[in-house]
């Protein structure tokens, strides 16, 4: 028997999770939103120091609420995405629940039961918007070297915390690419291993 019941549970609170709190809230579906950490809690202990979001700002938006910016073709820090994800939170107002971890999902009778470190919660419906990257991929050819220091993306957070001399950077997608130009930009060697991903260039003639 869960100790609390819901009809609509949301992991995550996030940008996803906050929008479907605002979207079941304008269909008066009752729910409940549950974050490990804080609202955005990956944009702030996971990015690196110097990001830049890799999408323009004029295409940064979330349903019912702008993005504010003073460049539409600029690209906006880490601190600036933090500052909207609060505001909208606030815009939204969700039942959210902060520092509360969904350790275990599973089916029963009546839909689903979230099992938490301190009890559970039985929803008819449950989303799931903990977004697309949870475990850092690792090429396994790195394990064979456990003496070398390796840092994944979501760790990294400036030149300063590599040791001396050159860095392998393994992926060129938006974190490779900017973390490869931030490390040269700080006199790195750097080497770049780019595997089969399609990116759009930021600039075109200019």
């Amino acid at each position: 028997m869960a100790d609390e019941t819901v009809d609509t549970l949301v992991i995550g609170g996030g940008q996803a999770g906050l929008t479907m709190s605002h979207r079941l809230k304008q269909r008066g579906i009752g729910h409940l939103v549950l974050e490990r950490g804080r609202i955005a809690e990956r944009w702030r202990s996971e990015r690196w120091d110097g990001l830049m979001f890799q999408f323009p700002n004029w295409s940064v938006r979330l349903p019912d609420f702008a993005f504010p910016h003073a460049d539409a073709d600029g690209f906006s820090d880490t601190a600036a995405i933090i500052a909207f994800i609060e505001d909208y939170a606030t815009f939204v107002t969700p039942p959210i629940r902060c520092g509360v971890e969904v350790t275990k999902l599973r089916r029963d009778a009546g839909g689903f039961v979230a099992d938490l470190a301190g009890g559970s919660i039985a929803a008819r419906s449950v989303v799931v918007a903990t977004g697309p990257y949870q475990r850092p991929l690792r090429p396994a050819l790195l394990d064979d070297h456990p003496g070398l220091f390796q840092v994944h993306a979501s760790s990294y957070k400036n030149p300063a915390q590599l040791p001396d001399g050159a860095v392998l950077v393994v992926g060129a997608g938006a974190s490779g690419a900017q973390i490869t130009e931030e490390l040269m930009r700080a006199g790195r060697r750097v080497f770049l291993s780019v595997g089969r991903h399609n990116r759009l260039p930021r600039r075109y003639r200019g």
